[in-house]
């Protein structure tokens, strides 16, 4: 009896935090939403993400400028996950990206920088970036394993600055640059 109810207890626990879970929003995206009512009730200017065609468009035109040749692409609804190799002649080595189109709460959290690092050991890459218009959430993160280079909102436009002049007036008016 006395494992009847110990089980039970566990096992009706386990599921409650089930239901929990999957249905309860999304903490990011409710402040994401709150914040841009709040705005648009003070009548401030909100800027649209840039459309995914766009910033793919932009990140391996970005990729193309900086000498890498990409070797492989895998692009989902919100990322788009590149692998690409330096076309320098003494620095050859395999990178992989991730370019981030769209996070909750248009921040990028702890956990996707975890995946990167994940994804360069595994696939025993010289190094990972992280592409992203948004602030990166480098909170807790003192010592990566791999070695990462995080582009956030205003290094990427640095960055297409100095290499895709051209691009500026494209990016005008999106959200993060």
């Amino acid at each position: 009896m006395i494992f009847f109810v110990m089980f039970g207890g566990l096992f009706f626990g386990g599921v409650l935090i089930l239901l929990i879970a999957r249905f309860s929003p999304n903490a990011a995206s409710v402040r994401l939403a709150e914040q841009d009512r709040l705005d648009r009730a003070e009548g401030a200017e909100l800027y649209p993400r840039i459309p995914y065609e766009k910033f793919r468009h932009l990140v391996l035109d970005l990729l193309e400028s900086l000498g890498f040749h990409v070797a492989m692409e895998h692009a989902s609804r919100d990322e788009i996950d590149i692998i690409c190799k330096s076309t320098e002649p003494l620095r050859q080595a395999r990178f992989i990206v991730h370019a981030i189109h769209a996070a909750p709460g248009d921040v990028i959290d702890q956990s996707r920088i975890l995946r990167l690092q994940d994804a360069v050991m595994s696939e025993n890459a010289s190094r990972g970036l992280l592409i992203t218009p948004y602030p990166i959430d480098r909170r807790g993160l003192t010592t990566l394993e791999a070695d990462l280079e995080l582009i956030d909102g205003a290094k990427l436009r640095g960055l297409i600055e100095q290499y895709l002049p051209k691009k500026l007036d494209e990016i005008e008016g999106y959200r993060g640059f």
